[in-house]
């Protein structure tokens, strides 16, 4: 398959490396995959919105969006400054991208938004003011934001408490007081990381939702956050969505739940490790990471677009959560993903082995890219990942109501002591709850 993006090298060194400049490397290498993609994808995007666009359809994926295209690229671009004087290759394309975006982001288009939907001027401003953060300041597009922000209140739409947060944490950085003060903690409480995830049944959707309202809090991970909940609740249900998302080889959304970990600051899970890799061998062969629809419109012909346009129209957010997940893990004071497979302490199992789950669980059409690669791995590294293989269990028994299998994977926790995760948990009030139906509805047949 052609690649529509070489990764070049970064910072070639001579010698032996550790394993730790090896990874940095690596990681450095996708950042400069992401901004690269980032600038032809906002070049085709502009292209086609000066021409007549060429739509999503039947025969066709989604078409481009500029104005998603400018605020992601924007976002990017703000994830890498911190990372600036690493590298003289990215500082370049990072540059040539803010040129792109300035006329974008304070551009005529903008500035009608700003007019005929004040209330939403700070979503319709954040490209703009991601460019000033990273160093690209306009003061007079600056003085045109004030005037419409400092002045009576705008009307606008009712928000959900995620949006809210982005709001404040948009309105921080745009009075540049995002180092100093910390998240509203009352807004936080609100967002779904202030209750249980729904592990066995929440929607990709809210996956994202989990993965923005982690973004907005911690500002990108550059400052600490106040948590409503325990950081190791919280962590465990970003490893159960994780664990759906490479079942549904969803990279995109698996790279964004991914961050969770450097953007709170903490040390990397084995099961995020491994996920992880699961990342770089799919980036690293097709030389971009595919997009949830990708093999979708790639295995189709006749549909007029040439395959660098469908990478682009399928790929390019893949690209670009991947770059920003290896530029916060790359920022001071983060801990790189090493090579914690190798160290993991073997569990101790009394019945099955890594392998025997991987037979147990609940059979698919399509074999998912993560079980692949958990094949090639060692006995003691496949036991070291049973939370992940019982998190995937669970979850497709549980999409298919299939009582029995969710029985099953509950008694296997057990057999394993691998109880504790929110999945088994969930999984076993689920279980008490059909039990209390089936309860109530012998007990009606009865009294008829």
């Amino acid at each position: 398959m052609n690649a529509v993006v070489s990764m070049l090298p970064v910072r070639p060194m001579v010698g032996r490396r550790s394993v730790a400049t090896r990874r940095r490397d690596d990681l450095l290498g996708r950042v400069h995959l992401a901004v690269r993609l980032a600038r032809r994808t906002l070049k085709a995007a502009a292209a086609a919105e000066e021409e007549a666009p060429v739509e999503g359809g039947a025969d066709r994926p989604a078409a481009l969006v500029l104005g998603k295209v400018v605020g992601e690229a924007a976002m990017l671009l703000r994830t890498t400054a911190p990372l600036r004087g690493e590298d003289e290759t990215l500082d370049v394309e990072a540059r040539l991208l803010a040129v792109q975006l300035v006329a974008q982001a304070r551009g005529a288009r903008v500035r009608e938004r700003l007019c005929n939907d004040a209330g939403r001027a700070l979503e319709h401003a954040s490209a703009h003011l991601f460019l000033g953060d990273a160093g690209y300041p306009d003061e007079a597009f600056e003085r045109l934001l004030d005037d419409i922000l400092d002045g009576e209140d705008a009307c606008g739409p009712e928000r959900l408490p995620n949006h809210q947060l982005e709001c404040a944490w948009l309105d921080q950085i745009r009075r540049g007081r995002v180092d100093v003060e910390p998240i509203d903690e009352e807004l936080l409480v609100a967002t779904c990381i202030g209750w249980p995830l729904d592990v066995l049944g929440c929607s990709t959707l809210d996956l994202y939702m989990f993965t923005h309202v982690v973004m907005y809090a911690s500002d990108m991970g550059r400052r600490p956050v106040p948590l409503p909940r325990p950081v190791e609740d919280i962590l465990a249900e970003a490893e159960a969505g994780l664990a759906a998302a490479l079942d549904a080889d969803n990279f995109d959304l698996a790279a964004e739940l991914l961050w969770t970990w450097p953007m709170l600051r903490q040390p990397w899970s084995v099961a995020s490790v491994f996920a992880f890799d699961v990342l770089a061998r799919a980036q690293d062969q097709q030389a971009f990471l595919p997009g949830p629809d990708y093999a979708r419109w790639a295995a189709r012909s006749g549909h007029g677009l040439a395959h660098e346009e469908v990478v682009m129209r399928t790929s390019y957010h893949a690209n670009l959560v991947m770059g920003m997940l290896c530029a916060v893990a790359l920022q001071s004071g983060m801990e790189l993903p090493q090579e914690l497979l190798l160290a993991a302490p073997s569990r101790q199992m009394r019945h099955r082995s890594g392998g025997d789950l991987l037979d147990s669980l609940p059979a698919r059409a399509l074999v998912p890219r993560w079980q692949r690669d958990f094949v090639a791995l060692g006995e003691r590294q496949r036991g070291a990942l049973s939370s992940l293989c019982f998190s995937v269990w669970f979850r497709r028994a549980a999409s298919a109501n299939d009582i029995p299998r969710l029985r099953e994977a509950l008694a296997a926790t057990l057999e394993h002591d691998d109880c504790d995760g929110p999945s088994a948990h969930q999984a076993l009030r689920r279980l008490q709850r059909i039990t209390a139906i089936g309860r109530l509805q012998a007990e009606a047949m009865a009294s008829r």
